[in-house]
């Protein structure tokens, strides 16, 4: 007595029993981290792919009016390109620029270890040191968080009902300025605009009088209407640049352009100025429309993005100073498809959860085990979501994908450690004892299990030299890992203290009701047993003709094997001795050509080996049937039940086991 006491006594010390001891305080622990699992995941930043794997690229825009291709490359292009190059972690495609009349692209590209918004800031204080060499007719420069190749958040078109000279002017002012002014927007196109350009409309009559050569006068305009860079000087430690601007500044210095004979230009011309199709035309339905597209910066949240983009294009409509004359359409929404891409996966993963619990009842056979076993797997997902969100993940198809693969293996340390409380619990053992020896026997083995599953893991998240492939697998394989550690937390720590207060005996009620679903919950491991039972009459039923095919063949060969062996020995003599002159004979008349005898030796091999078994059959028939006939008369015992008896499955595996080790 003193003994059982003393077991009990150091049974109940230690961490699990502390745990067991102190339910409201685990309460407590396990409602905090719900809570703050359910905020965390509330706030999560949504995105398609991980940070880092869509775009580490950056896109520098230089307006520079009036320069050509040539001067924006010496002056403007290399003088940025010598300051983007003292940057840190550039990948090894890192710059590329593109030298147009009037502007600059350049494009940074950085490798996977960069901090894209340390690299943002770096970039931006590049431009500035780079400012002071740069010419003063440099209007603006724009610094873009994506790159050209990057897929848009968002592709629309803006539908204007009436048609008239201000339009460009507010789409540009009303539209595209505020939808640049959003919080995580880095660049807005809007196509389809138009350029003002100046027209010169010749009077043909004036022209002959005046006996002009239009093409003389096309060149001359040429050549009086340009701007040219002229070099540099330097004084002391001051560069100036110096270049040539000869345009046109008004209509009317156009209309005064001398053309010979005393007259101007326009005496047989007029100048105006009229709008021009800038790149493309868009029409919907019809009707005049522009195409625009957005994109957001690589870091951002794509979803919050696009919902403060569409707030924004709801008071387009509203606008007064569009005065409803402006329709927006958006053909192509990345949030959309992500919120789609990401509830597809959420349903699979919650249909996965439902059926790996209802296989749980299914053994369990118990609803209040089987929904403590069964929260592991919330529990578990909404606490690695948690981890990604406070150490500055998002949540994203790969994911979501490494949370689902992760559902089956969630609830495996729960049920090793509810099945091991429930057979302490059997043996007599109270409720507090049951699950601190039960979770206590396999702690360091469902520890162990688990540890192994997570390191399988770790040297393809952190040992990748390809930056892409390193990312896409840690987004893939950290939630898996967190995961099966926080499922391994839930069965180590929480599990044994609600095990403790749950498991018992059923009540009344319960047995009630549990007589009354029985025939329905009970209707799987009924269909369970029928094929069983199958399987072993069907084993029975082959087994007995076996027997008794066996006893036939032997009562009748018996009295005769003397003679039968003796026709089988003197058959396969009389096949070897007619086969072997003809292959010797054979054999012979090919050597001498020279010709190989592989298939001869094949022929021969054959004959021997048909003689082998023939001694083999008279063995049998000598030997064999004598010690058959020794063997019991009466065919195998049938059994009393073919299906198994009782109504746990698991409980027929532990026979069936038991039965084979035996």
């Amino acid at each position: 007595m003193a003994t059982n006491q003393r077991a009990q006594t150091s049974s109940m010390r230690g961490f699990h029993a502390l745990a067991v001891n102190r339910p409201i305080a685990l309460l407590v622990l396990f409602v905090t981290l719900v809570l703050i699992s359910a905020i965390a995941y509330s706030r999560i930043p949504l995105q398609m792919f991980p940070s880092g794997f869509e775009s580490t690229r950056y896109g520098v825009f230089v307006s520079h009016p009036g320069s050509s291709a040539q001067e924006n490359e010496d002056k403007v292009a290399r003088v940025l390109e010598e300051q983007f190059r003292t940057l840190p972690n550039l990948s090894d495609k890192d710059l590329f620029s593109s030298s147009r009349d009037g502007s600059v692209y350049l494009r940074v590209s950085f490798d996977g270890k960069a901090d894209l918004q340390l690299a943002k800031a770096e970039l931006r204080d590049r431009v500035e040191r780079a400012r002071p060499q740069l010419p003063d007719t440099v209007e603006r420069i724009n610094i873009w968080a994506s790159d050209e190749g990057d897929l848009p958040i968002m592709y629309f078109a803006l539908s204007v009902r009436e048609q008239d000279k201000d339009t460009d002017f507010l789409l540009e002012q009303k539209i595209q300025r505020p939808l640049e002014a959003i919080d995580g927007v880095s660049r807005v196109q809007i196509w389809g605009t138009l350029n003002d350009s100046i027209r010169i409309l010749l009077d043909e009559d004036e022209v002959r009088a005046a006996q002009l050569d239009l093409g003389a006068l096309i060149q001359r305009l040429s050549r009086d209407n340009f701007t040219q860079p002229l070099g540099e000087i330097t004084d002391g430690r001051r560069r100036f640049l110096l270049r040539s601007d000869m345009r046109f500044g008004s209509l009317d210095e156009i209309e005064d352009y001398p053309i010979g004979s005393g007259m101007r230009l326009g005496d047989i011309a007029s100048v105006e100025r009229v709008k021009t199709i800038r790149e493309r035309l868009t029409r919907i339905d019809g009707k005049r429309a522009y195409w625009g597209m957005i994109q957001n910066e690589s870091s951002g949240n794509v979803v919050e993005i696009a919902e403060r983009v569409r707030t924004v294009m709801e008071g387009f409509e509203t606008d007064p100073a569009l005065a409803g004359n402006v329709a927006v359409n958006v053909f192509f929404d990345k949030a959309s498809f992500i919120e789609t891409s990401l509830a597809s996966l959420r349903n699979t993963a919650l249909w996965g959860g439902g059926l790996a619990a209802l296989v749980l009842f299914m053994f369990l056979r118990r609803v209040r085990m089987t929904i403590c076993v069964a929260l592991a797997i919330p529990v578990s997902a909404m606490l690695s979501l948690a981890f990604e969100y406070f150490t500055g993940g998002s949540f994203n198809v790969l994911t979501m994908t490494g949370l689902t693969l992760g559902i089956g293996m969630l609830v495996d340390n729960s049920v090793v450690v509810i099945e091991n409380i429930t057979r302490l619990r059997a043996l007599g053992r109270s409720g507090k004892d049951a699950a601190v020896e039960g979770v206590r026997d396999v702690g360091l083995a469902i520890a162990l299990a688990t540890l192994t599953s997570v390191v399988v893991f770790l040297p393809l998240i952190f040992m990748g030299e390809n930056p892409t492939l390193r990312v896409m697998l840690g987004a893939l394989g950290i939630p898996l890992c967190t995961s099966l550690l926080f499922s391994l937390l839930v069965a180590l720590v929480f599990l044994p203290v609600i095990t403790s207060r749950i498991l018992g005996e059923r009540g009344r009620n319960t047995q009630r009701l549990g007589t009354v679903l029985e025939p329905i919950v009970g209707f799987p491991v009924r269909i369970i047993a029928l094929l069983l039972g199958a399987v072993r009459a069907a084993w029975y039923g082959v087994t007995f003709v076996i027997f008794w095919v066996n006893r036939a063949f032997v009562t009748l060969a018996s009295p005769v094997r003397w003679l039968l062996a003796l026709g089988l020995a003197a058959l396969a003599g009389t096949q070897a001795m007619d086969r072997l002159p003809s292959v010797a004979k054979i054999e012979t008349s090919l050597t001498g050509f020279g010709i190989p005898t592989t298939g001869l030796e094949a022929a021969q091999g054959l004959v021997i080996g048909s003689t082998f078994f023939a001694v083999i059959g008279v063995g049998l028939l000598v030997f064999g049937i004598p010690r058959w006939r020794r063997r019991p008369a009466s065919p195998p015992a049938r059994p009393a039940h073919f299906s198994p008896q009782g109504t746990s499955v698991v409980a027929w595996l532990q026979a069936g086991n038991g039965a084979l080790l035996e």
